[in-house]
């Protein structure tokens, strides 16, 4: 038997195999799609070529297999191109994206290593353009060393391309204690200071760098005595209808004090 007649053999017991007939193939630019009677598969270029699908009249069981494996990984791997072609993204968040896809850890490493090849996924080049970008926002550098790790950046190249700008840093804390102070108006001097602290200490400023903002931003105002005056009036509309005399009082001064305002200041408007 001469080689021609035994390639003929082999194609007509591969004829007989099939099991998914080939309807039709049609190539894109990054893949190619192959149309069965009920379903449709992608190939990448490489499989393509690779068991010949285009002189193939159709698929065996196993081949059938093989590219549905193939299938869900080439997917991963375009969703991943498109996650990053629309933002940027870390190693880490490339690495949760294909788990949760149910890639296999080896494809997964596999596609990350792939994008890296391309320059597509570059951890320092992710580092060096957040912070760039979180440097204009009001966040603090707290804040922006915790998002960085969250995206799985180590600890030595944030610190390698953080500045530590004290000046930058106390402009964000006034700006954020001034937007506050604004959304507080009605509350007591003592109260809205309390207030704008919280308010900086948890944005991750410092102790001391939110201590002196609050003290820029927060004064006592020429209204401080009006609205007790109202806080009274209405702690008395709502007191009043349950309690009398001393035990009035006493309900209206607590109310008065968790408000924050002066205890002083406080029996002044009470005994008037």
């Amino acid at each position: 038997m001469n080689v021609e007649e035994l390639l003929k053999k082999n194609k007509a017991i591969a004829e007989t195999d099939i099991v998914y007939p080939i309807k039709k193939i049609r190539l894109y630019d990054s893949y190619v799609m192959v149309f069965l009677e009920d379903e449709k598969i992608q190939v990448s270029d490489d499989a393509y070529f690779e068991y010949g699908l285009k002189d193939r009249k159709g698929l065996d069981e196993d081949l059938y297999q093989k590219l549905k494996e193939e299938e869900s990984v080439l997917k991963a791997y375009r969703g991943a191109l498109r996650k990053i072609s629309m933002k940027d993204q870390s190693v880490k968040q490339i690495r949760d994206y294909l788990a949760q896809k149910e890639i296999k850890r080896a494809d997964r490493e596999m596609i990350i290593e792939k994008l890296k090849s391309l320059s597509l996924l570059d951890d320092e080049k992710f580092c060096i353009s957040k912070i760039n970008y979180y440097e204009k926002t009001s966040l603090s550098q707290k804040q922006i060393r915790e998002k960085l790790k969250k995206a799985g950046i180590g600890e030595e190249l944030i610190a390698k391309h953080m500045r530590s700008n004290e000046t930058d840093e106390y402009r964000k804390a006034l700006h954020i204690a001034e937007k506050y102070e604004k959304s507080i108006q009605n509350k007591s001097f003592l109260a809205k200071k309390q207030s704008v602290m919280n308010k900086l200490v948890s944005a991750g400023f410092s102790y001391e760098m939110s201590q002196k903002a609050t003290e820029s931003i927060v004064s006592e105002g020429q209204n401080e005595l009006e609205l007790l005056q109202r806080e009274y009036q209405k702690a008395l509309g709502k007191y009043q209808k349950k309690y009398t005399d001393h035990e009035l009082k006493q309900h209206v001064i607590a109310y008065l004090l968790n408000k924050g305002f002066r205890y002083e200041d406080i029996r002044s408007v009470t005994e008037e």
